[in-house]
Parts: C-alpha cells; sequence; structure tokens
C-alpha cells in the first residue's frame, strides 16, 4: 500500500486507474476503499476455473519445496509455463525473466502466505468507483489439484463481483495470463474507459475508423424487398421512400456514435468504435423504422467485431464480409451478431438467442450468431 501511493506521489496523480491482476486484486480494492479519491476506477483481471481444470497443486507449498531443491529459476519457468502454455514459449520465457528479476522465493513464500489468509470482502464492499472484472475460462491441465480449491476460488470471484457495487463482468476465452495478446480483452478495457471518462481513449474511438487494423464494431443493415418496392411505388414514390430510409439510417447512426463507411443503395455499412454503441444503434434502428408510420420499411441489420483493413476510406477484410453475412442471414426487422459482438457484451443488459451456426461464404469455419432481442429491451 506504501508502494502504491509513494508511486501516485513521484507521479503527482490525482487520481488513477488501476489495472491490478490476480492476486493483486486485493491490493486494489484495499487501496481504492482507503483512498476513493485517488482511485478513478479499478480494471481487474482473474481467471474463472473451469470445473474439469487442474490448475493448482493440492498445496502452493509443494512447489515450493521442489524449488527449494532445484532453484527459485526452474519454478518461475514452470509457473510460466503453466500461465501461458507451450505454445507460448516466447511469452513465458519473458514472464519467468519478469518473476526471477522481481522477486525472489522467500518474498514469493510470504506473499502467498499473505493472500490466503487475507479477505478483502469488506474492502470491496466500500470500493465506490467504476469497476470492471475481466475473467478467463481456462483449458485444463494436468497439474494434479484439489477440488474444493477450485470451487473456493470459482466462489470467492462470484463473492467478489456481487460485492463490489456497480461492478461489470465480462468473461474471455485462452490463456491464463491476463497480458496476452487478446483484441477482444483490449477493446473491453478500453470501452470500460470511455464509459468511465465520458470520451474516447486515444487509439480506440472513431477517429481510428481509417487505421488499419483498428479494432472496429462493424453494422451492416440492408432494406428487405426492395426491388419490389420500386415496382409497386414507381420509381419517383419508391425513391422517396428510399430517401426516408437514408435520413433514418444516417440520423440513428449520428446519435450513437457509428461512421458511415458507405451506402449501398438500399443498405448501409458502419462502424463503430464501441460495441455496446454498435448493438444499441441497431436496437435504435429497429425501433426507429417499426415506429415509423407510410410504407413500411423491414431492415435486417448484422454485426460484427474485428479488426478491418483500411483502403482509400472503405473497409475490407474477414471481419467485413462475415459482417455482411450475418446481415444477410437475418430475416427483416430482426438483428444479428456474431458470437464475439455478444461476448464483448457480457453484462450489459442486451438479450441475446442462440440462433445456432451457419457456414459464411468466403468464411471457413462454421459462425454461431445470435439475434438481439431488442423488442424486449
Amino acid at each position: 500500500m506504501r508502494d502504491l501511493e509513494a508511486v501516485r506521489r513521484h507521479f503527482q496523480l490525482e487520481a488513477a486507474t488501476l489495472l491490478f491482476p490476480y492476486q493483486c486484486t486485493l491490493l486494489a480494492l484495499e487501496y481504492a476503499a482507503a483512498y476513493p479519491e485517488r482511485v478513478s476506477a479499478l480494471i481487474l483481471p482473474y481467471p474463472v476455473f473451469d470445473p474439469e481444470s487442474s490448475i493448482l497443486p493440492r498445496s502452493v507449498n509443494d512447489l515450493f519445496g521442489v524449488a527449494a531443491r532445484l532453484g527459485w529459476e526452474v519454478l518461475a519457468s514452470v509457473i510460466a509455463v503453466v500461465q501461458m502454455g507451450l505454445e507460448a514459449h516466447e511469452n513465458a520465457a519473458w514472464i519467468a525473466r519478469f518473476y526471477v528479476e522481481s522477486s525472489n522465493l522467500e518474498d514469493l513464500m510470504r506473499q502467498n502466505e499473505m493472500i490466503v489468509q487475507h479477505n478483502a470482502g469488506a474492502a470491496a464492499a466500500r470500493v465506490r468507483c467504476p469497476t470492471l472484472l475481466l475473467h478467463r475460462r481456462l483449458p485444463p491441465y494436468k497439474i494434479p489439484a484439489s477440488a474444493e480449491m477450485i470451487r473456493e476460488h470459482r466462489t470467492n470471484i462470484t463473492r467478489l463481483s456481487a460485492t463490489i457495487p456497480g461492478a461489470q463482468s465480462a468473461i474471455f476465452e485462452g490463456s491464463h495470463a491476463w497480458f496476452a495478446d487478446d483484441e477482444l480483452m483490449r477493446a473491453r478495457i478500453v470501452e470500460f474507459l470511455e464509459e468511465v471518462h465520458g470520451k474516447e481513449v486515444a487509439g480506440a474511438g472513431d477517429s481510428t475508423a481509417t487505421i488499419a487494423g483498428a479494432f472496429r464494431t462493424l453494422l451492416f443493415t440492408d432494406l428487405v424487398g426492395h426491388t419490389e418496392m420500386m415496382s409497386r411505388l414507381g420509381d419517383a414514390k419508391g425513391r422517396d421512400v428510399l430517401r426516408e430510409h437514408e435520413r433514418i439510417t444516417r440520423e440513428v447512426l449520428k446519435a450513437n456514435g457509428g461512421t458511415e463507411v458507405k451506402t449501398m443503395g438500399d443498405g448501409f455499412m458502419a462502424s463503430f468504435g464501441s460495441v455496446t454503441k454498435a448493438v444499441e444503434c441497431a436496437i435504435a434502428l429497429q425501433r426507429a423504422f417499426a415506429e415509423r408510420e407510410g410504407e413500411p420499411l423491414s431492415v435486417r441489420v448484422g454485426l460484427n467485431a474485428g479488426e478491418p483493413i483500411e483502403e482509400d476510406g472503405d473497409l475490407f477484410g474477414a471481419t467485413v464480409i462475415l459482417a455482411s453475412r450475418i446481415a444477410a442471414k437475418a430475416e427483416g426487422g430482426e438483428i444479428l451478431v456474431a458470437d464475439t459482438v455478444r461476448g464483448l457484451c457480457s453484462g450489459k443488459g442486451f438479450l441475446f438467442v442462440d440462433r445456432g451456426e451457419f457456414v459464411a461464404k468466403g468464411i471457413e469455419e462454421p459462425v454461431r450468431v445470435y439475434e438481439v432481442s431488442w423488442r424486449a429491451h
């Protein structure tokens, strides 16, 4: 606690957002509870253990006993491999060096003992700043573990999520390490910071819509029955209805922070820096068309999130193709989203219905999509 306060004073920070992983979440909670005016937000990455996984030994000190015989560097390497997996050997080597250079075995044993004995529940209940909990479902490991230990760990995480007032939570798949290169987790952190500070975070707002590799949420719309309507109404009246469709779409996009990439006559392609804003925009679009009087306008909407390629103000790549295919899969009045979008919207209050998998043209793997139950919002 004193070290953290010394760092804050050294950099003359009035308040800061703290990102503290794993056991260090206890320190972040205690500090935020003791000095609420010095913490603007908390980001706490913590894994969610699968009930069938075997992650930790029955006694953590068993590993320390082995390390006492083989050396701290050996134990650090073992821990790093368990966390990152054998396939991520370069990251594991970096983490092992970090452990060895920043601590020693005796300090680690004292730290582990303190963490096991410490209960941060009271501090968590006093936290008043915005908090984001980032969890991972971990793949099974072949290291013997105590089922009681894993159940206790899961219970502690659930209790932590429920104890911190107003805490948001998101679950991700993949590597044990919170700092792994994860586009979805990074995007969720940026979105959280934008919510906290009420402004775009550098490198993630709409100003990056034309930057290659920027993480974006793409929204496609398509007006159902456009050709039949034009034939039935005639060119002049049909064009008037199309202009109304374009006006409504552009107004809703603007109101929800969307950037129009292009229009295809009877549909739009738009880009968002926030996945939440994109889904909210899709819902607002469907409501606007449903409430409109006159010639009915039935629109299908599809969303996907990823890193499209930018060229001359347009967006390309697999992310764009899949968003378009998902929109084409929807019926009039429906909103379909990729599993990526649904995952990033975890805990945001949206209602999703699993629509199963389909094979999208140009995409190798089957794609699972979800329908947004927008009428229930």
